[in-house]
């Protein structure tokens, strides 16, 4: 399925010939029809041969409805060009062709109307000519020409040239990330809330969850239509009408977003990359900090375009900028978008958008960010993809296939290829297909480096500073890399399964670190240990051999199984400890079971000491208690 809008000047016959084609009045509110004049957006459909249903969204032509019309033009295929030929060019078919090219809207057709109201063909004919001229270098240069009368209101032509222009259209990506630009929000009795818009990316389904951004409300979607008929699943590129539980139309406008829940994460911060319109659209530089209006998807927001690299962009220049958006809109890397001044409200230029949630404000001049705007606007597809590992470190398989601006299956051929010949690293199962939804984590072999090296770093300094304790723990690691713990785990996984690193329950350690101990810590131990061997069933406690020897030196005959820690405050020999636990299985498996008082006497030992020993016994699941005796688990 495809969706074309219409463009041109106010009074040249949009919706004439719409209603010619389809057999639909777009025009749906009263005064509209009462005006004969589109003010907001109209929508119908046709079905055609070899294409199918096709929709169409009418805008309007007049000059104060710019952003009624630039929210219907936003995710469209083609586009139908209206030209009166009574009387031509005019000022508002100038800006809807300036804002096709800055949409890169590639695929159209001209239609000039009116024809039976002038005096001859040969007005016509400069009509068309004076049309052709405007469309040069832009992306509509090659469009087809057709006419329509207002008389006959014949459209025969029109549907073969539309099927030739739509039959090469290439379908709608599908990245599995479902979105639906809302251009028009109402109430239908016995329903509730209705959201419309044209849907992107993805497929959505009756009893999906989903979220509206940026407002955060969610529900799940109880119906769906597209032109006039009920559906369970809608596919990328229709437009679709979806009835959405427990939402209030009071709280959600144009411009919001549904996607699945916690799909996307609403900006106040862009980078883009801007072409500046010159002659009659625009003469006036844009200045660093100039409050503009951003046209995006639905959304309309103000803005204060922060330019990078120069205090101004002349008139029919490029050049990058980094939009502070007065408020939070849903937006992707690569979608296309318009910059207007809001007074005079005039179209200014527009581009694309090259990173939606930029880490920081850039400073003016800074020759590294002005470098990798050079590659994210213009670079090939494979510094395009490494250019997004370097800036965002380790990310899922999914975030590069879904936010790097590539179309899927390219970016897909490309990370195959980097991973191959050593440029991405893969973390965790290297088997597993390349696709939307895989778990796998990927970096830059750049970057891969750089973490080996930081958690070197982090554990060769530690070890350096606690030369007795086997290693960090986890959690301090992954505070003091800056991680989040899912990244974390897989990269400290991935480095164990390398040799680079040491795991052991939650410590982690450097492969060479041993703990040796020498000198007169050596010593502390030797002594400590005879005291054990001297009587071994009433140890020093855990609290005197801490005063003794320290927590450090420990932790390292604990470590090394030279004592065995029974909470909360005794220790004994490891050999002694293993040599108590059989004794007791032996005497309940004679006796049947055994009390504190006869652990007690069997090691000659405090009631304390038996006491902790069998509770011990308890926690590890040997025995269980059962009144005041202990019997075999």
């Amino acid at each position: 399925m495809h969706v074309i809008c219409t463009a041109g000047h106010v009074d040249h016959g949009k919706s004439t010939v719409v209603e010619a084609l389809t057999g639909i009045n777009p025009d749906r509110l009263i005064e509209e029809q009462e005006r004969q004049m589109t003010i907001d957006l109209g929508f119908a459909w046709i079905d055609l041969p070899q294409i199918g249903t096709v929709g169409i969204v009418d805008v309007p032509g007049h000059v104060d409805f710019i952003g009624n019309m630039l929210a219907g033009v936003s995710s469209v295929a083609a586009v139908l060009l209206v030209v009166a030929a009574d009387e031509g060019i005019m000022p508002q078919t100038k800006e809807h062709i300036a804002i096709m090219d800055l949409l890169q809207i590639d695929r159209g057709v001209v239609v000039i109307t009116k024809t039976d109201l002038v005096e001859s063909y040969d007005w016509v004919e400069l009509v068309q000519d004076d049309v052709r001229d405007r469309l040069c270098n832009t992306t509509l240069s090659d469009a087809p020409f057709v006419h329509f009368t207002t008389v006959s209101q014949d459209v025969s032509e029109l549907h073969r040239v539309l099927v030739e222009c739509l039959d090469s259209h290439v379908a709608q990506s599908d990245k599995d990330m479902p979105r639906l630009n809302i251009d028009r929000v109402f109430t239908l009795a016995g329903f509730g809330t209705v959201l419309t818009g044209t849907l992107l990316d993805g497929m959505l389904e009756v009893g999906d969850e989903v979220e509206i951004y940026p407002v955060g409300l969610c529900g799940r979607i109880r119906g769906m239509q597209t032109y006039n008929t009920p559906i369970e699943v809608a596919s990328p590129g229709i437009r679709i009408a979806i009835n959405i539980s427990g939402i209030n139309k009071s709280e959600i406008g144009r411009g919001a977003v549904v996607a699945r829940p916690g799909q996307f994460y609403p900006t106040q911060l862009i980078d883009v990359s801007i072409r500046l319109l010159a002659e009659d659209h625009n003469l006036i530089p844009l200045r660093h900090n100039e409050q503009v209006k951003l046209f995006v998807g639905a959304a309309e927001v103000m803005a204060r375009a922060r330019i990078i690299g120069s205090e101004k962009i002349m008139p029919g220049d490029n050049g990058w900028i980094q939009l502070d958006l007065s408020s939070e809109i849903v937006v992707q890397k690569g979608d296309r978008y318009i910059l207007r001044r809001p007074s005079p409200g005039n179209t200014i230029g527009g581009g694309r958008i090259l990173d939606e949630h930029p880490s920081v404000r850039h400073p003016l001049y800074d020759t590294s960010t002005l470098s990798r705007f050079q590659i994210m606007s213009d670079g090939t597809s494979n510094e395009i993809l490494l250019q997004y590992f370097e800036t965002r470190g380790i990310v899922s398989v999914n975030s590069v296939l879904t936010e790097s601006g590539l179309e899927l299956n390219e970016a897909i051929t490309i990370l195959k290829s980097m991973i191959s010949n050593g440029e991405v690293v893969v973390l965790g199962n290297k088997d597993h297909k390349l696709t939307v939804g895989s778990k796998q984590f990927v970096l830059s072999d750049a970057s891969w480096q750089n973490q080996l090296k930081q958690v070197y770093d982090q554990l060769f300094g530690y070890h350096q500073k606690y030369p007795l304790r086997t290693g960090m723990q986890r959690e301090e690691l992954k505070s003091r890399m800056k991680l989040d713990t899912n990244t974390f785990n897989v990269l400290i996984i991935e480095m164990a399964n390398l040799g680079k690193v040491l795991i052991k329950a939650s410590v982690v350690s450097l492969p060479k670190h041993e703990v040796v101990l020498r000198g007169q810590q050596k010593q502390q131990v030797d002594i400590l240990i005879n005291q054990f061997v001297d009587d071994p069933y009433n140890t020093p406690s855990k609290s005197q051999v801490i005063n003794m020897i320290g927590d450090d030196v420990l932790a390292v005959i604990l470590d090394q199984g030279i004592l065995v820690s029974i909470e909360p405050d005794l220790l004994f020999l490891l050999d002694t400890y293993e040599f108590m636990v059989e004794e007791t299985k032996k005497y309940i498996l004679q006796k049947g079971s055994i009390t504190v008082a006869e652990v007690r006497d069997m090691f000659s030992t405090s009631r304390k000491y038996a006491l902790g020993f069998l509770e011990h016994m308890d926690s590890e699941g040997i025995t269980l208690r059962i009144g005041d005796t202990r019997e075999l688990l």
